[in-house]
Formats: C-alpha cells, sequence, structure tokens
C-alpha cells in the first residue's frame, strides 16, 4: 500500500527524479479516448493536483488512496462530457470572435481578488496564458451550444412558479435574525491554537472599551483598531440568523435592544464588542420576494434535466474508450 501512495505522488507531482523519457511517459499516458481524441494523465493531473494537496491533509493511508481514486473517476468522467460537447459545438460550427474572446478574457480577470498576480495563479496551476485562453474559448463555445440546445428550450410558467411557492412553504420561513457591527480584538495564534485566555489581547479590548464608554465613540475605534474581517466595513457584518453563531455570541447579540453595545465577549477567536444595528422576527418570505428565485431555481433544474438526457444520447452516438 505504501508503494501504491508513492506511486501515486509521483504521477501528481514528479517530486523524485526520473529519467526523462520515462517521465514523459507517464504523464502523457493515455487515459481515455473520446471519438479521435485522447486524455492523458498529464491532463487529468492538472486538475487532480489541487485536490490531491487538500485530501493530504484530512486523509492518509488507504482513505486517501480511495478518495483519490473516486475523484479521479469523477474528474474523468467530468472530462469525458466536456470533450464531446466541445466536439458537438465544433460540429454546428460554432466559433469565437476575438472581440468575444478579449470579453471572455477581461471577465474571467476581473472574477479575480487580484488580477494583477494572474501569472502567479498560471504557476501554480501548471498553466500557461495560452492555454488558459484556450480553455476560456472553449467553455465559451460549450456555452453557446448549451444556450441553443438547452437553454433555450426551457420554460417556465408562472403557474409553476406559483405552485412551487405553495408547495415549499418551509423554504421560504426565514428565521429571527440580527445584524450587528463588530469590534474585535484577536487573540495569538498560539492562544487560538491552544484554547486559552490571551491577557495581552483582553487588556488590549478592556482599554478600547473604556474609551468607548467615555467618548462614546464606537464607530471611531471600530474604524481605527477591529481586526476582524469586516473592519473594512466598518465592521457591520451581514445579517446572522439564530442558531448561527457560537452559543455564547448567539445568546448575548439577540437579547441585546437595537442600538446598544453588548458587553465584551470572548470567544476563540478573541475579544468582541457588539452593537445591534437591526433586529427582524421570524417570517415567512411573500411571494413577491421570492418569485424571481424561484422561477430561476426551476430553470436550472429543469436545465440540468435536459442537459442530462441530451448528454446521454451524445455517448450513446460517440466512440468512448477508458483505458
Amino acid at each position: 500500500m505504501k508503494k501504491y501512495i508513492l506511486l501515486l505522488f509521483i504521477i501528481l507531482f514528479c517530486s523524485i527524479p526520473l529519467a526523462r523519457a520515462a517521465e514523459e511517459e507517464l504523464l502523457d499516458r493515455v487515459v481515455a479516448v473520446v471519438n479521435e481524441e485522447v486524455i492523458t494523465q498529464a491532463e487529468v493531473d492538472t486538475f487532480l493536483r489541487p485536490i490531491y494537496e487538500q485530501y493530504s491533509k484530512e486523509y492518509s493511508g488507504e482513505s486517501l488512496v480511495k478518495a483519490l481514486n473516486e475523484v479521479r473517476q469523477k474528474i474523468l468522467s467530468q472530462m469525458i462530457e466536456d470533450k464531446l460537447v466541445y466536439q458537438e459545438a465544433v460540429a454546428q460550427g460554432i466559433e469565437l470572435k476575438d472581440e468575444d474572446m478579449e470579453k471572455e478574457f477581461e471577465d474571467f480577470k476581473a472574477k479575480l481578488e487580484k488580477p494583477e498576480e494572474l501569472d502567479e495563479m498560471l504557476e501554480r496551476e501548471g498553466l500557461t496564458m495560452k492555454s488558459l485562453r484556450e480553455r476560456l474559448r472553449k467553455q465559451a463555445m460549450v456555452r453557446q451550444l448549451q444556450d441553443r440546445e438547452i437553454r433555450s428550450k426551457v420554460i417556465i410558467s408562472p403557474v409553476q412558479v406559483e405552485d412551487f411557492y405553495k408547495n415549499n412553504p418551509d423554504k421560504f420561513r426565514v428565521k429571527e435574525r440580527v445584524r450587528v457591527r463588530s469590534l474585535t480584538v484577536k487573540k495569538s495564534e498560539d492562544s487560538r491554537a491552544k484554547g486559552l485566555t490571551d491577557e495581552k489581547a483582553k487588556q488590549r479590548m478592556d482599554l478600547l472599551a473604556q474609551k468607548i464608554k467615555l467618548y462614546k465613540n464606537f464607530d471611531q475605534i471600530v474604524k481605527d483598531f477591529s481586526e476582524d474581517s469586516h473592519a473594512k466595513e466598518d465592521g457591520l457584518g451581514e445579517w446572522i440568523e439564530r442558531g448561527a453563531m457560537i452559543e455564547s455570541v448567539d445568546d448575548v447579540i439577540f437579547k441585546t435592544p437595537v442600538g446598544q453595545l453588548t458587553g465584551i465577549v470572548e470567544t476563540p477567536i478573541g475579544y468582541h464588542i457588539f452593537r445591534v444595528e437591526a433586529k427582524e422576527p421570524e417570517n415567512v418570505r411573500t411571494f413577491e420576494e421570492v418569485k424571481g428565485q424561484i422561477s430561476g431555481y426551476l430553470f436550472q433544474e429543469e436545465s440540468t434535466k435536459r442537459f442530462k438526457a441530451w448528454m446521454e444520447e451524445i455517448k450513446k452516438a460517440a466512440y468512448i474508450s477508458i483505458k
């Protein structure tokens, strides 16, 4: 079993020196044939590599091998379907104009947290700029084909939307929820890891609490000193449903009246003071509020159903060989 894991590690990362010819033969091994096109081990590994990094932290031994085998099969199955759909797009004469390709590329960059780090991302994912653009081009062509063959034929009627709302009342019930602005002083990494009190962080929060009490300047203190993820939004978080937070926080924020501050609350992360900005009681969202979401959900559900049936027909007419 250890030898098998080591072999898998070599296939994924090539971290152990091999003869160049042997390495290329291993990486370029054909794992599937789809009509007249092949899928190689190297192509599968491109998608498997980041999953291996994640799984190796969660599994070991036989469990790791089993988990990787399962995800490899899913990746290969998806790649076969992708090949078939792209081949169908080509067969139907779908092409992407240069200006549309540029838009695809710009849209992709806009979705990155830090567009300036594109080159670093490409290196990390084992891609080149050329291969990235080719992947985006193929995705756009496939999307056009699916629009033509699937989505353009899906119609969701108002009656379907109304029936779904009437038949699924629990899906539209909203729990009691609250929105808070928070001041956070984090514990040290060592204290968080060991679940200990951090006296220095606690003293800092005590000092900030005294300033707030004296100067009534909670908003400014949050802006200048808060260390939580909402600091850039002046500490204002999203709506929180009852039961979504740990008990020590949940109890306090739902008992505190709107506009009032809590006392200092300790959590495994650090020390916090919350101001309750708004509250909403438990309620059922109206049909007018959710009809657009229901229509979108039903559209996606029907599109997925039609795609699966369409894909089965394409597979029946195709030559597929898994090595």
